[in-house]
């Protein structure tokens, strides 16, 4: 009842083998699929309007087509780390990131819009944050250059968000846990 190596290995090798039957409909059954979950529909002006807004905040009409095209580079970014896992396997830190940040990305609009909360739309704004600076950290270090080059637009983006996001978080109260702002 040992551990089986051999089957552990023709595992890897089958995963792998999966990778590189990706095609580009892959990507976008999977960019429609994630928008579906995360709840982007719960994005209203309304709320901003009644809480106010950042006066560095960018207008609503700018959010749509910044995203689509991040999302889009986002998706490139996982296709080009999912098609060199066939031979890299030291590129799963890369990947678990990679999963990380659309995990973050999928929370935002419903802790933020869905339950009115500046702390967690702040904390995960600041994850997405970090888990992109690992994710070019890694990348450029691993000679990666294409990932974190895909990814470069998206922290130039999440710099500004980040910026919005902690306005909101000092300025804002928080519904769900019910909080005053931090400062008034």
């Amino acid at each position: 009842m040992g551990l089986n190596f051999n089957h552990i290995q023709s595992m890897n090798w089958h995963l792998h083998e999966g990778w590189s039957r990706l095609r580009w409909y892959h990507g976008m059954l999977f960019y429609i699929v994630i928008n579906l979950v995360s709840g982007g529909r719960l994005a209203t002006s309304g709320y901003l309007d009644s809480v106010g807004r950042p006066p560095f905040m960018p207008p609503d009409w700018v959010f749509a087509p910044i995203w689509v095209v991040l999302q889009v580079l986002m998706v490139m970014a996982g296709f080009q780390l999912l098609q060199k896992m066939q031979t890299a396997t030291h590129l799963r830190a890369l990947f678990w990131l990679y999963v990380a940040l659309w995990s973050f990305f999928s929370m935002f609009s419903w802790v933020y819009f869905g339950l009115h909360s500046p702390i967690l739309g702040f904390a995960t704004t600041f994850g997405m944050f970090l888990t992109n600076a690992l994710n070019l950290w890694f990348g450029y270090q691993e000679s990666d250059k294409r990932y974190a080059l895909l990814l470069t637009p998206l922290m130039v983006w999440l710099i500004l968000a980040t910026a919005v996001s902690g306005w909101q978080l000092l300025y804002t109260p928080d519904e769900f846990f019910a909080t005053a702002p931090i400062l008034q």
